[in-house]
């Protein structure tokens, strides 16, 4: 799905070409994304559309007749979907019914330097890290992807992210104005609890954990990144067409 453009000019320009339109005026893409956040729709209703919060899930809201939709927009490859500061997400980690074996586990693995805590002397790289370590590794997937951690683990990462008081997505659309894949997020957590997925790191479904930079020369200036955390979605493409197939098989 080609397009040079940022991902923020990628927002920019759905705003645009949604934005104080007619349904009647949208491209075909367009109508069909919009029809399904709003069934009953009209050619004459007029749409809102502008940018969510900074730091906040949604990237873009629609709106129509006083009915809001939050939608989260992705483009192009090796999606980042998530990051945050390790502490924060070990706190986040101690509401989920894990053992604290997979939570020490996964602290290593972060670290990477013999530690729980970043204060090691020796830092290894994540290939090396698993080679040594994928019995620990399954041990932190085999919990993570219960299915009631699972579920919340999702709906932090794309679709509430790091606070309860942020507004949450609905919805992720991923591609640009003409051309376009979405699911909501009722549909993105089914698919993901009712599916195995092949993945020797740590992951959430088909979501890949991963550090900022492991900063392995001790760089002072990149030094802050080992303190985060970051999601990436890979499969994204590939999983919302599977998800676009099965809702149009149950249609």
């Amino acid at each position: 799905m080609g397009s040079n453009t940022s991902g923020f000019q990628n927002e920019t320009d759905l705003i645009s070409a949604l934005s104080n339109k007619l349904y009647a005026e949208l491209n075909d893409n367009l109508k069909k994304f919009i029809s399904f956040l709003f069934p009953q729709v009209n050619n004459n209703d007029k749409i809102k559309c502008y940018s969510g919060m900074v730091g906040q899930k949604p990237d873009i809201i629609i709106e129509i007749n006083n009915k809001r939709k939050n939608v989260s927009i992705k483009k192009g490859s090796g999606n980042s979907v998530h990051q945050e500061d390790i502490d924060l997400f070990m706190d986040f980690l101690t509401t989920l019914d894990i053992s604290e074996e997979a939570k020490i586990e996964l602290l290593k693995y972060h670290w990477a330097d013999g530690t729980t805590d970043g204060s090691g002397k020796i830092r290894v790289s994540s290939a090396e890290y698993k080679a040594e370590h994928q019995k620990e590794i399954d041990l932190i997937n085999s919990e993570l992807n219960k299915r009631e951690p699972l579920t919340k683990l999702i709906t932090r990462v794309l679709f509430k992210g790091k606070s309860d008081k942020f507004d949450e997505a609905d919805v992720v659309y991923y591609g640009t104005i003409n051309e376009g894949h979405w699911a909501t997020k009722d549909e993105i957590i089914k698919y993901m609890l009712n599916n195995k997925f092949a993945i020797n790191s740590i992951h959430f479904g088909p979501l890949t954990y991963q550090i900022w930079n492991r900063c392995l020369n001790f760089n002072p200036n990149t030094e802050n990144r080992r303190n985060v955390m970051q999601v990436k979605w890979g499969s994204l493409e590939r999983d919302l067409l599977i998800i676009e197939k099965e809702r149009v098989e149950n249609e």
